[in-house]
């Protein structure tokens, strides 16, 4: 038994072991700098409610439009490409309000900035690598609807618009890397659009982005051509039938 002149040491022990023991529950504070500067901007997580609310049918739109731009400058057809960046623009300051500072906004500003200098200046590379990046953004900024399948819709048409571009291009080996990141997507995408009422075309495109891929691995650009055109028609449905939701 412990003598009781031993207690109050014993104690201060105790006391000091307990409240140690809670810092190691309490979460470090953020560092204000690291190696090469300041850590990345964390923005608080939105309520949950928030979370699961359908996302704006704008960003549908969008998606639908970044095929017309893309038709535009891949066809030299430079005035449906601006025709196709002006209701991009609209779109987007109809969207803008609605997302508040959802990770990606900034970068979706950057990037349709980037993209009406390109398409002003008739710059195919520069259109293409623009587009890409906003509608990255835009799957960005999807990513924040659980429920919606809208980020995946769009990552899959980006990977579509990477295939058609080099395809279109006959460099093959960069077709091929681009179809393969496109199967990849789309394998991991397409659980989230299961649903009743689209499955059949959920089907369609999965056959369709075989067929894609055995017409590039080909170096087949009238089949790339075809099969991209049934995707385009299987891709439309399932925005369809998401939109709004």
């Amino acid at each position: 038994m412990l003598h009781r002149k031993f207690l109050p040491a014993v104690t201060m022990v105790l006391v000091t072991i307990l409240i140690s023991g809670c810092g190691a529950f309490t979460p470090a504070p953020k560092p204000e700098v690291g190696p090469t500067g300041k850590p990345v901007e964390s923005k608080p997580n939105p309520p949950v409610m928030e979370r699961f609310l359908s996302p704006p049918t704008q960003l549908y739109d969008l998606e639908a439009t970044a095929g017309v731009i893309f038709e535009g400058f891949t066809s030299e057809k430079w005035d449906q490409a601006q025709k196709g960046l002006t209701t991009l623009h609209t779109t987007w300051q109809q969207a803008k309000p609605l997302l508040g500072e959802k990770k990606g906004v900034k970068e979706a500003d950057e990037a349709i900035a980037k993209l009406t200098e390109a398409i002003a200046a008739k710059e195919l590379t520069n259109s293409y690598e623009s587009l890409g990046k906003f509608m990255g953004s835009i799957s960005d900024i999807g990513k924040s609807f659980k429920l919606s399948p809208i980020a995946d819709i769009v990552a899959v048409g980006n990977a579509a618009r990477n295939v058609s571009f080099y395809s279109d291009d006959k460099n093959w080996g960069k077709a091929a890397s681009k179809v393969k990141e496109l199967q990849g997507t789309w394998q991991q995408v397409k659980p989230s659009m299961e649903q009743v009422g689209i499955l059949g075309e959920l089907t369609k495109t999965h056959a369709d982005i075989k067929q894609l891929t055995d017409a590039v691995n080909a170096e087949n650009k009238a089949s790339v051509i075809e099969n991209l055109a049934k995707l385009n028609e299987s891709m439309g449905q399932i925005r369809q039938f998401y939109y709004g939701r």
